[in-house]
This record gives C-alpha cells, sequence and structure tokens, in this order.
C-alpha cells in the first residue's frame, strides 16, 4: 500500500480498495490517539 498514493486517490474520488481505506483509518485513528496522549504527558509535566 502506498499511503500517499492513497490518500491522493480518496481526495480525486478515484475508487480505493476498502483494505486501504481501513488502514489508513487505524493509522488515522493511532496517530490522533498518540498526539493527544503527547499532549496530556506535557500538560501534566509543567
Amino acid at each position: 500500500m502506498e499511503i500517499f498514493g492513497t490518500i491522493t486517490a480518496l481526495f480525486s474520488g478515484e475508487r480505493v480498495s476498502h483494505t486501504d481505506t481501513f488502514i489508513l483509518a487505524i493509522l488515522a485513528l493511532a496517530l490522533y490517539i498518540g498526539i493527544r496522549k503527547i499532549g496530556k504527558r506535557i500538560k501534566d509535566n509543567k
């Protein structure tokens, strides 16, 4: 799976396989959770 190619295809309206879409959704969710945890950790240290 090429991440940038898949994202470009999604935004341009091309058909993308369900597997690629699912993997991208998991990556986005993991990134969101990771950023929130890092933000909370930084906030708690101050």
